[in-house]
């Protein structure tokens, strides 16, 4: 379960209020929300129609991260590579 303090709480609920992040962010934002409030995985994973890894993995980043490691999206740098062609040879 994760422990929001009282600042982390009014940061996560207006970043939702803002709304100016893709579904998958704003989805881990209200789990955050709902995990603190004491919900479980499986009711998590069904309420937000992702796996209880996916919840897991939420609760991982937070704790080794806090709300930046929760609320940013990973540099997936092969991704950017393939779809740019950098290091593509001629």
């Amino acid at each position: 379960m994760i422990e929001l303090s009282e600042e982390d709480r009014s940061e996560v609920e207006g970043f939702i209020r803002h709304g100016k992040a893709n579904a998958r962010t704003l989805t881990r934002a209200h789990i955050l929300l709902k995990d603190a409030e004491g919900w479980s995985i499986t009711r998590l994973a069904a309420a937000f129609g992702v796996s209880e890894a996916t919840v897991s993995n939420i609760r991982k980043r937070f704790h080794e991260g806090g709300m930046v490691g929760v609320l940013s999206d990973k540099v997936q740098e092969k991704r950017r590579r393939a779809l740019s062609g950098a290091g593509r040879p001629c």
